[in-house]
Formats: structure tokens, C-alpha cells, sequence
């Protein structure tokens, strides 16, 4: 599938606290490709994405922030830019991403360190997807999985994105893995990134099959406060009993309402982790009495 030639850049002038924010809201609308630095944000999405609804819900979510955020003088900019020019961009920021204690995921540009030697690697060419370990929610969500990964679950990973958190299961020692993203550049990205892995046992998907799916030992969602929330109970009707469920994306003051949304699903909170304004959690799903 050929990448779109161009794509709408844009570049937000905020502090660090506010690019969290944003990030976390405008994934959910196409946006990928972030990069940060201490006072700019630069967000990309394909340009036939970039319509008269996207451009009045980043007005409203600026003008919002503005409000939340006093005195940040906050402000974008947009411009058009071409895909060569993003992939160049990438070559140069993109390295070597330790990810967790055991894993480091490598773009296909850059060497192994003798540091490497023994840990798992994985061989990531992120071009537009989310999903390269440099943001904390890939982070957070590889931490968890690496302590809570069964060898030979069966493995479902929602919003898969450049496929690192099933390439991650599938060389922990899942028996199967199937990533799902709507995304259809996303999901030839992560067609290449599993193939560059050599994990035979990852299948790529672009939404979950409704019958027949089956029921999943592991679940990995590193989406968004809203979308975790509309999947939750279906989460928990596919997840096994003594299962666990991964969630990602959310941001720490969302953490209460989250929680409160357990009550009912038959989930419980096994573990919760956080960097800077983000957090993970495990929950699982204990065998009815």
C-alpha cells in the first residue's frame, strides 16, 4: 500500500504538561507521528484527513487548553509536508528506545550497542504509526506486559499501531497474537515490522472479528481513556478466566473515573504503573466463585 504523498504538520508551542494532554487527544483523530522537545509538539495525519470537523475540534481543544492553562500563551502552527521529508526527519531523531530492563526496540537505521547483547530486540521502522517506545504509554504498557506475559497465551492487542506490543508478545512467548488497528496505514506499517521481526505467529487485522474470536489470555489496549472505556465490558467478556487486561493511555487524573468504571465487569486492578502524567494498569479477572 503506498504511503499518502502528503501529509498536514502540525506544530504546537506549549509546555510539556499541555503536550501530554494533547497527544492524548489527538490520537484518537488520526494524528501520529509525534515529536517532542521542551516547548514544541509536532503532531502529522495524512492530509485527507485534515477537514472542516478536525480543524473545529482543534480550535475548540486549544481553546480550551488555553483556558486550563493560563498564562501558557499557547498557539499552532500547520503547514503541508511531504513523506520523504518525514521519513527523513525520523532517520535523524529516531534511536535506539530502552524500552524496559529486557527490551529495546531499534529502528532499521541504527546498530546494535554491546549493551544490547542478550536483551530482546525489536526491529521497529515507525514511518506514521504510533507506537516506537519513545512516548511513555508504549513504555509503560511494554513494562507491564513483560511481567505479566504468559508463555503460550493466546494474545489480542487493540489499536496495534506500528505492531510493537504484539511483536513484544509474540518473542515473549505467546502462542498467537492478533493485532487490530483501523488505521490503514498503521496496519501496513506493522505488516512490515512483523515480517522484519520474523514472528510467524502475529496476525494483523483491521477490526476484531465479531463471532469467533475466541477468548484471550492476555489483552493489550494502549488507546485512549474514551475508547478503553467503550471496550471495557467487552474486554472482559473475551478475556479468560485469570486473565489479565492491559491498559494504556490514560492519564493519571482520569485514573478515579476509570476505576469507577470497573464496578460490574468482574475486573479487578492487579498493578498500576506511571510516568510523568501517564499510567498503566493490570487487571485481571479472577475465576467466579
Amino acid at each position: 500500500m503506498p504511503w499518502p504523498r502528503r501529509w498536514i504538520q502540525l506544530t504546537f508551542r506549549a509546555p510539556e504538561p499541555v503536550q501530554e494532554v494533547l497527544i492524548a487527544s489527538l490520537t484518537p483523530l488520526g494524528f501520529t507521528g509525534f515529536l517532542q522537545d521542551d516547548v514544541l509538539l509536532t503532531a502529522t495525519l495524512p492530509s485527507s484527513l485534515w477537514n472542516s470537523p478536525t480543524r473545529r475540534k482543534i480550535y475548540q481543544l486549544t481553546g480550551d487548553l488555553a483556558v486550563k492553562f493560563p498564562g501558557e500563551n499557547l498557539s499552532f502552527s500547520v503547514r503541508t509536508v511531504a513523506q520523504q521529508n518525514w521519513s527523513k526527519r525520523w532517520e535523524r531523531s529516531a534511536g535506539i528506545v530502552e524500552a524496559t530492563k529486557r527490551i529495546i526496540i531499534k529502528p532499521g537505521w541504527r546498530k546494535l550497542r554491546k549493551r544490547d547483547l542478550g536483551k530482546i530486540v525489536i526491529h521497529i521502522d515507525p514511518k506514521m504509526s504510533f507506537g516506537t517506545g519513545h512516548h511513555e504509554t508504549t513504555r509503560l504498557c511494554l513494562v507491564l506486559l513483560e511481567e505479566h506475559m504468559r508463555k503460550g497465551a493466546r494474545v489480542l492487542d487493540m489499536g496495534s499501531g506500528t505492531a510493537v506490543l504484539s511483536i513484544a508478545a509474540a518473542k515473549l512467548g505467546a502462542r498467537s497474537v492478533l493485532a487490530i488497528d483501523s488505521d490503514q496505514w498503521a496496519l501496513a506499517n506493522a505488516r512490515e515490522n512483523v515480517s522484519r521481526n520474523r514472528v510467524r505467529c502475529v496476525r494483523i487485522l483491521r477490526v476484531l472479528p465479531a463471532r469467533n474470536a475466541g477468548r484471550f489470555g492476555l489483552i493489550l489496549s494502549n488507546i485512549d481513556l474514551s475508547t478503553n472505556l467503550r471496550h471495557l465490558r467487552k474486554f472482559a467478556r473475551i478475556l479468560e478466566p485469570d486473565g489479565t487486561l492491559i491498559l494504556s493511555g490514560l492519564l493519571s487524573k482520569d485514573l478515579p473515573v476509570f476505576l469507577d468504571a470497573l464496578n460490574g465487569t468482574g475486573l479487578v486492578p492487579i498493578e498500576c504503573v506511571e510516568e510523568n502524567e501517564w499510567v498503566a494498569l493490570a487487571l485481571g479477572k479472577p475465576h467466579a466463585n
